[in-house]
């Protein structure tokens, strides 16, 4: 059976005992079917990486009005110090637009359109 990734373009790893060994990373392969976890890292370039989390919390990822676009929810409370701060970093790391940030935070919050809103042509 052909085994299609979340993503494509990484390194997956072969972990023989999820409670000890996982953490050491397993060994690493280029090959989907020696493999029974994905990688963050970029087979092309093992110095780059994709995000690839383990969420722990209840999360919600719909597509936007925009094709290949996303809204990401997370059901978390965090305060909003510490939000602007991961809006930062998530803005120098190319993972939203830095003009979203900053008028994010200048309006001391975030938005994105609800789902049955489409965006105007303009």
């Amino acid at each position: 059976m052909k085994r299609t990734p979340p993503i494509t373009g990484q390194m997956y790893a072969k972990v023989e005992n999820f409670g000890s060994s996982y953490n050491n990373g397993g060994t690493l392969t280029n090959r989907i079917d020696d493999a029974n976890i994905i990688t963050s890292m970029v087979e092309r370039n093992v110095l780059h990486h994709k995000v690839v989390l383990d969420i722990d919390l209840p999360a919600v990822l719909l597509p936007s009005s925009t094709p290949g676009h996303f809204h990401l929810f997370i059901d978390h409370e965090i305060e909003a110090k510490t939000y602007w701060k991961l809006l930062r970093v998530m803005a120098k790391a190319g993972l939203i637009e830095e003009g979203y940030a900053e008028a994010s935070i200048n309006q001391g919050r975030s938005g994105v359109r609800l789902p049955w809103i489409k965006k105007e042509k303009g």
